[in-house]
């Protein structure tokens, strides 16, 4: 069967994405408004666009409303963001941060993420992650109506020392997406999303 993309709707598009383009890594992406509430979202079009330097990408789509996500505000706001790498422990993280807040609350406070500051002007991580990329906004493109895509460099990196090896063998198990399915280690994990 051959899809020609000029017939098919938005959500056709992003759904061929979805269950095609796997395992996806997953991001918690963590950032701060003007006011300093601290935002965490969850993202699965995450992709490195260039190792040196590391730059990535990262795919958002508007909110229900059609209004841009609070992640998309903040970054232009202070071009700043903090990429968490999430393992299996973060399965019910990421699915609370999923929910659409209101811009004024916090993620963190609202479902008591605990959070904390390593690395100074950067949106904090989250506690009991093992990877995160500090990131400065390169720019912003826009292919479409809907989504816009931001191109992050990573000024820095995070790496839990219970990991950490001097030649760089680790391997630490980060979540993936598959369709609606999370992966790890390859295992399937069922999300309680999906037995909705």
């Amino acid at each position: 069967m051959i899809l020609d993309f000029a017939s098919q709707s938005t959500l056709v598009k992003y759904r061929l994405l979805n269950n095609t383009l796997t395992p996806r890594p997953i991001t918690l992406a963590v950032s701060v408004n003007a006011n300093g509430v601290i935002n965490i979202a969850p993202f699965s079009f995450l992709g490195v666009v260039s190792s040196n330097p590391i730059v990535f990408s990262l795919c958002l789509s508007p909110k229900s409303d059609g209004m841009p996500k609070d992640t998309f505000q903040n970054a232009i706001s202070t071009k700043k963001l903090t990429l968490n790498l999430p393992n299996q422990d973060f399965v019910e993280c990421i699915q609370k941060t999923s929910q659409e807040l209101e811009s004024n609350l916090s993620e963190a406070s609202v479902f008591h993420i605990p959070i904390e500051a390593l690395y100074p002007s950067y949106p904090p991580i989250l506690k009991g992650i093992d990877t995160a990329y500090f990131c400065d906004l390169l720019e912003v493109l826009e292919f479409g109506t809907y989504d816009k895509t931001l191109l992050l460099q990573a000024k820095a990196c995070y790496i839990d020392d219970e990991i950490y090896t001097q030649d760089l063998s680790f391997t630490p198990w980060h979540l993936g997406r598959v369709g609606k399915f999370f992966v790890c280690k390859n295992q399937v994990i069922e999300s309680s999303h999906n037995k909705k």
